[in-house]
């Protein structure tokens, strides 16, 4: 890690922990001055100094090394900035952002389900294609940007499996829109296999992603209960049979979805405060 992005983070975790740098050198027995060379960047410690550092901040070298590599592979592979070195405002926007574009997304899911069902029972489109189109766009923006803040309370509260599955989320979600928006002029696929595979990998998506949920910490009940709902409607899905009430039942718990964000930064503008 280079020297900057080590000091950043070290800055960003003092804050987060709520401690002050004098309160700091106590725990690690470091004189301040050598705390405040290594948050401004101006020196790169020696490992054992790191640890010592990191162990009064309940964090290892390990863990710092590899949310390192995680964050370098998403900004490369998806363009997100996610990583420690930001400051807190940038956490708290992009919460914000979270639970904005939940809603919104939301909204958007509604009228791509409204507009689905037409298309099964009519053979078109209630708005036209065009709309559908301009539709399925938005959705995959809104629901990147809100499954965005998944990837930042991942990284907030150490929970490696909810970045992985956010981002699979992400990308099952983006390329099956994609794909219904291709098929408009193509029909590459019959409507009974594509359905098939919705369900499959929507099953898989909700499933994971609600397995991370229950297995988050520090945030009371909310994301468990949110978790195991997710992975009853992504049995559903996986079904087949039942996705007929998991569509609209999926819609609906993107509602708790943004009440863990909302609870999530809550907690960190406390913390902060």
């Amino acid at each position: 890690m280079k020297q900057p992005q080590l000091g950043q983070k070290i800055l960003e975790l003092r804050q987060l922990k709520g401690l002050t740098q004098e309160e700091l050198v106590e725990q690690c027995n470091i004189s301040v001055r050598t705390i405040q060379r290594i948050e401004a960047g101006e020196t790169m410690p020696r490992v054992y100094t790191i640890k010592t550092i990191l162990s009064a901040l309940d964090r290892d070298l390990d863990d710092l090394q590899q949310d390192s590599i995680f964050e370098t592979k998403v900004k490369e592979a998806m363009l997100l900035e996610i990583d420690e070195s930001k400051d807190v405002s940038f956490i708290l926007k992009n919460l914000h952002i979270g639970w904005i574009t939940g809603i919104l997304s939301m909204i958007a899911f509604i009228f791509q389900f409204i507009e689905d069902s037409y298309f099964i029972a009519q053979g078109d489109y209630y708005f036209g294609g065009l709309f559908y189109i301009i539709l399925g766009v938005v959705s995959i923006i809104l629901f990147a940007l809100h499954m965005r803040a998944f990837i930042l309370i991942g990284e907030l509260f150490k929970s490696y499996l909810l970045k992985v599955t956010s981002i699979l989320f992400i990308s099952i979600n983006t390329l099956l829109i994609l794909y219904v928006i291709i098929d408009l002029n193509f029909d590459y696929m019959p409507q009974g296999a594509y359905a098939i595979i919705f369900c499959v990998f929507y099953g898989l998506a909700y499933g994971f992603f609600g397995y991370a949920l229950l297995k988050l910490r520090n945030l009371g009940q909310l994301p468990k209960a949110a978790g195991i709902i997710q992975m009853i409607i992504g049995g559903m899905f996986l079904t087949v049979l039942f996705s007929i009430v998991a569509a609209p039942a999926s819609i609906l718990i993107q509602g708790l979805n943004v009440a863990i964000i909302l609870k999530v930064y809550e907690v960190v503008k406390k913390q902060l405060s």
